[in-house]
């Protein structure tokens, strides 16, 4: 037996305090790579960030000024103090500003929203996903096998997996063996793919493998 896994799959969250403005798809739509998946209510982050960037201004202003009266009217620990203000301010500066790319997140391969558990107008919880996407372009076969079948299942085997929910056979190939051998129950976990694209097999889905024997 085996199932089908994703090998593109994310659970999405955000520690942004901030309510949902835009849903770009809803659960089961399909979107492409770099399409708007959520963005965020994030006037009051971009006001912080504008704040900030003002500041280093300031800081900069003080410090060329500094610099310039080093020799006349301000010591040399003075400039540093400036500069160390600088540093700072650049610093809180460029953090604000990070967390401005995280008003918008855009999906970062092909896929489908597995689930939705957000609306509009709501503000998530932070660090609790509320988004979830599996990749459909990318799949892989999970099978657990008696482990002395090692003598003959091989990477490169191929075979045939006949999914229950498509009642379809495809033809896949043996990817690689597991690392350690369930010492209780003798089985071993093998990683398979599909030899050609499958558009009608979903993550989830589960099946049968059917190898050719071993001595022909």
């Amino acid at each position: 037996r085996g199932v089908v896994r994703a090998l593109d799959q994310s659970a999405l969250s955000t520690d942004l305090v901030a309510r949902v403005l835009t849903i770009g798809f809803r659960e089961g739509e399909a979107f492409k790579a770099g399409d708007l998946l959520i963005a965020f209510d994030c006037e009051r982050y971009r006001a912080e960030a504008q704040s900030a960037e003002a500041v280093h201004r300031e800081m900069q202003l003080t410090l060329n000024s500094n610099m310039h009266l080093q020799f006349s009217a301000v010591g040399k620990s003075e400039v540093e103090i400036s500069r160390a203000r600088v540093d700072k301010a650049e610093a809180e500066a460029r953090s604000l500003q990070s967390r401005l790319h995280q008003c918008e997140i855009k999906a970062p391969f092909d896929g489908r929203v597995a689930e939705l558990s957000i609306n509009a107008h709501e503000q998530p919880q932070t660090g609790k996903p509320f988004l979830v996407i599996v990749g459909n372009s990318r799949l892989e076969i999970e099978l657990i096998l008696p482990s002395h079948w090692l003598t003959w299942v091989k990477p490169g085997l191929e075979f045939a997996f006949k999914v229950d929910e498509t009642r379809h056979a495809y033809k896949a190939r043996v990817l690689r063996t597991g690392a350690a051998v369930d010492a209780v129950s003798q089985m071993i976990k093998v990683i398979a793919v599909f030899e050609e694209p499958v558009s009608d097999v979903l993550p989830g889905m589960s099946g049968a493998a059917q190898f050719p024997h071993p001595n022909g």
